[in-house]
């Protein structure tokens, strides 16, 4: 079934040219066709498919206009194209694990807006109902306790296919609260995911997590931060074991958070990993939270950020980047 939807219809396309190549009577002549094929996605959760054009070399014939509706087709069709769109295509549920917090809500708007089912973990679901989480029908409240380990996240977690964890201990000084969420409580969700069988997860960070590593020991924001019950110590423990785990991983990397929106921080600044450490010299230092939850929600989504340490920062005086190279050149 074919139905003619204009390409202005969608949130956002990319674009891919396979070639598929079959021996034809009565030579056995190899004719190979070189097709413009988009991937498309529209605020639903299905993936649309459109041919734009396909162009044999043996005859010339050139046909247009063709667009494909439903998943059933991509998963058919998509099997030569990369793995990273088959990646966005499959997922249309993610589990947010601290989704009540000022990150994390922000990540759960994000994917709403991408037409993303959401599943949104936090330890009070009445609470966070109140707050105004469940933006509509599409974001289930569920509770999740990152403290109890995995096995009581599984039901947390249910059909989701992707976990975002934005989780973080915010009690001070308390070095046994760190270490609970920030360090075992991400482990436990990474233990979660294995059972459940989601190979997808991102785990937003900090910068300077693995400062003491690469010469960052006396800087004034490894040593601050620090203070408060080995935050950074702890977060890095959980980034090893995602790194580990055999999962299809991302951490991202954020500077200071700011719930200023992004207009008013700066456009987004990239760097790999331990590239960044919050100095004078260094291009940004903060970065608002709607633009980290963008990152999050993007990592989700594109293969090129699989198994990728990405830190993030913002300037006023940064040029955009769009969402495609936020990960390509890491």
């Amino acid at each position: 079934m074919t139905r003619p939807i204009p390409r202005s219809t969608f949130r956002s396309c990319h674009l891919y040219r396979p070639t598929a190549c079959r021996t034809a009577a009565p030579n056995n002549t190899p004719r190979c066709t070189r097709r413009r094929i988009v991937l498309c996605q529209d605020h639903s959760t299905d993936p649309q498919i459109a041919v734009l054009d396909s162009h044999s070399a043996s005859d010339g014939l050139a046909r247009r206009g063709v667009l494909f509706a439903g998943i059933g087709i991509s998963v058919a069709m998509l099997t030569d194209l990369s793995a990273g769109s088959a990646q966005a295509a499959n997922i249309s549920t993610v589990f947010v694990a601290g989704a009540s917090g000022a990150t994390g809500r922000r990540v759960v708007q994000e994917l709403r807006k991408r037409g993303l089912k959401v599943r949104a973990g936090v330890r009070d679901v009445e609470k966070a109902r109140s707050n105004g989480l469940q933006v509509d029908d599409k974001v289930e409240l569920v509770t999740a306790d990152v403290t109890q380990g995995p096995e009581s996240l599984l039901s947390a977690i249910g059909d989701a296919q992707a976990i975002i964890s934005a989780i973080g201990f915010n009690g001070g000084a308390d070095s046994k609260g760190y270490e609970a969420i920030d360090n075992k409580g991400n482990c436990n969700l990474v233990d979660a995911a294995k059972q459940k069988g989601i190979s997808r997860f991102v785990l937003m960070s900090s910068l300077l997590t693995n400062g003491a590593a690469v010469g960052q020991r006396f800087n004034p924001g490894y040593i601050i931060l620090n203070l408060f019950g080995n935050v950074l110590v702890q977060k890095l423990e959980s980034e090893k074991y995602l790194r580990s785990s055999g999962l299809q991983w991302t951490i991202v990397r954020p500077g200071g958070l700011s719930n200023k929106p992004a207009a008013e921080v700066g456009n987004l600044i990239v760097g790999k990993e331990d590239t960044l450490f919050g100095r004078p010299s260094d291009p940004g230092k903060d970065i608002s939270r709607d633009l980290v939850a963008a990152v999050l929600v993007e990592a989700v989504l594109q293969l090129s950020a699989s198994n990728k340490v990405v830190e993030i920062v913002s300037s006023q005086n940064a040029p955009q980047l769009p969402p495609d190279q936020w990960f390509s050149s890491l």
